[in-house]
């Protein structure tokens, strides 16, 4: 896969497919690996990119905590993403989010790069602002916000892996499905060996005033909007009393033997839901297209 240097970060990138443009955003501890049961059969459909967020995967990484808040937030990963796009020679496309860091990303990046994008899909999650100096982990409950402290702390003491074992003895947002799968946990202990633990330690704020922002731009501009959420997921009516506050014409959908990670634990239902919401963006896109010309004859 090709690097680029591009907002001073070196950003590592697949390019795949023709067509319309979707782009892919992975979550906290991932990187491309987590699309790859999707990639292949979307990028059939569409041109598909995606890349590995900064302190993940191959795109660059720091380690000092005190840099970290600048360094890994979403705006710098919003303006990273348009970079690339704009390198890439990308004007107008899908994106698709995947939990709290790729779904916020998302959003930032609408919000950046409003009106080109012409669709979005938040996966596993919806637009989530917190206070000023509250980490996103506090909306979890007394036992959600354990969990994160204690895997916070192992990341600083004992690197990712420490918060990969946490994780399966705690079973923090990891389905059966997951725990029950060895290639399934081979591949998250990959990703988790590949991201930066100062990363996980300083999980980037999403303020009240930017949601706002991003809520305003999908209202002005109609834009299609689809929640995903596994049936074995927790908080989804949470997630979906939001997202329809925010935009009552979302589309939810909720995708049958999995929890939170949809496009790992059940790939087959979850390219379908994307393609199949994608091409109808685009069919209802060019019908209006093609109704305006008739009107103007």
């Amino acid at each position: 896969m090709p690097v680029v240097t591009l907002n001073g970060v070196d950003i590592n990138y697949v390019d795949q497919g023709a067509g319309e443009t979707l782009l892919l955003i992975h979550n906290v501890v991932a990187n491309i690996d987590a699309f790859a049961d999707n990639i292949p059969f979307l990028s059939r459909h569409f041109r598909v990119i995606a890349c590995d967020i900064r302190g993940h995967g191959k795109s660059s990484k720091i380690e000092d905590d005190a840099k970290a808040p600048e360094f890994y937030n979403f705006e710098r990963i919003a303006e990273d993403i348009s970079l690339l796009l704009e390198h890439l020679g990308v004007d107008t496309y899908y994106v698709l989010g995947q939990a709290f860091w790729g779904g916020s990303a998302a959003g930032h990046l609408l919000d950046l790069d409003f009106p080109r994008v012409k669709g979005i899909i938040f996966s596993s999650s919806s637009l989530l602002s917190m206070d000023e100096g509250v980490p996103p982990y506090k909306m979890l409950g007394p036992q959600g916000v354990a969990r994160f402290e204690r895997m916070i702390a192992l990341a600083k003491s004992e690197g990712m892996m420490g918060v990969y074992e946490e994780r399966i003895r705690s079973k923090q947002f990891w389905s059966e499905r997951v725990l029950n799968s060895p290639e399934i946990l081979a591949r998250f202990a990959d990703m988790h060996r590949a991201t930066s633990p100062t990363a996980f330690a300083n999980f980037p704020h999403f303020g009240h005033a930017k949601k706002r922002s991003i809520v305003a731009k999908i209202r002005q501009g109609q834009v299609p909007v689809m929640v995903m959420l596994g049936s074995d997921d927790s908080d989804t009516e949470k997630l979906v009393r939001g997202a329809r506050e925010d935009y009552d014409q979302t589309h939810i959908i909720t995708l049958p033997d999995c929890g939170h990670y949809l496009a790992i634990e059940n790939p087959l239902d979850f390219n379908l839901a994307v393609s199949n919401f994608v091409g109808g963006c685009i069919l209802r896109s060019s019908n209006g297209v093609a109704n305006a010309a008739q009107k103007a004859q």
